[in-house]
């Protein structure tokens, strides 16, 4: 992960093609925790190509680095970095979210699908909460060691995201919320015309 492809203003890691098995664009929406941890991280390795960057060594951290620290922390034989991929793509889609979307986050693309290397952001909404609510999810299972079931916890989590955006949109002001809208790009004739239809 390189510092030059978090859009924070979008809140995406835009990965980079030369990261993946197959020459395509990938995206990756981040979540509030997600921010946060770079935003923490900024202050340490800011400064450098890379996010992980190994300061001692002046190299980004190895794949190998997570594997290494779950050995060390007693799972040898038990789970690897990329097993957890296996375990949210099985517990998102036991929470009942959108097949489609969990693959295409997971860049599960058919490597011949020309759809695919010229629609990087399909899914993207579904994509963005998918992500929010796995990071949420895990809160949960820290927070409390346990979850009734999959749809008790997705019930929680996405209620709490509702008054999330609610209690944020109505925190706003017009003229902080016009302001955020022109820096996105529209343009004053496109706010008038927003505000007309609605």
């Amino acid at each position: 992960m390189k510092w030059a492809h978090i859009d924070f203003a979008n809140r995406l890691w835009r990965v980079d093609i030369d990261n993946l098995k197959i020459a395509r664009k990938h995206v990756v929406p981040l979540s509030d925790q997600m921010l946060a941890l770079l935003e923490e991280m900024k202050a340490i390795t800011g400064q450098y190509e890379y996010v992980f960057y190994h300061t001692g060594m002046h190299q980004p951290y190895s794949e190998e680095f997570i594997n290494n620290a779950l050995d060390i922390l007693g799972y040898a034989g038990k789970q690897t970095g990329h097993g957890f991929r296996h375990i949210a793509s099985t517990n998102l889609n036991e929470l009942g979210y959108m097949g489609d979307a969990i693959e295409k986050q997971m860049a599960h693309d058919k490597k011949s699908s020309i759809r695919a290397v010229y629609n990087h952001a399909q899914h993207l909404d579904e994509r963005r909460k998918i992500m929010q609510v796995w990071a949420d999810f895990l809160d949960l299972l820290r927070d409390t060691g346990e979850v009734v079931d999959f749809q008790t916890a997705r019930q929680q989590i996405e209620g709490s995201l509702t008054k999330q955006i609610q209690t944020s949109l109505s925190d706003i002001n017009s003229s902080a919320l016009v302001k955020a809208l022109l820096d996105k790009g529209l343009s004053n004739r496109d706010i008038k015309n927003l505000l007309d239809k609605n």
